[in-house]
């Protein structure tokens, strides 16, 4: 990996590092808003926890800020195997380096 490639996978990571910060803020704000019952019984529906049955049912039952929820959710859990991903190729590339 050249220079040049080193710096564009940098730069990723910290802009995956800003995002992953400013989806954590809003995670926090949602579940402010939504109360800890809430969060929970969508942490269940987020897990595929719940019977088939009951998570259509729940389904039916998401409101904007519950779905909001689950969509900061899953761009978090990207953005950390990308994030994840970028780290391991900067190290394996550059284990002296420390930019």
């Amino acid at each position: 990996m050249n220079d040049e490639d080193h710096a564009f996978i940098n730069e990723i990571a910290r802009g995956l590092d800003s995002s992953i910060r400013q989806l954590l803020l809003e995670e926090q704000k949602l579940m402010t808003k939504l109360g800890q019952e809430r969060v929970a019984e969508l942490l269940e529906f987020w897990q595929k926890q719940l019977p088939a049955a009951e998570e259509e049912a729940f389904r039916l039952t998401l409101d904007y800020n519950d779905k909001k929820l689950t969509w900061v959710w899953l761009r978090l859990k990207r953005a950390r195997q990308t994030r994840t991903c970028a780290g391991q190729v900067l190290m394996k590339n550059h284990p002296n380096r420390t930019d």
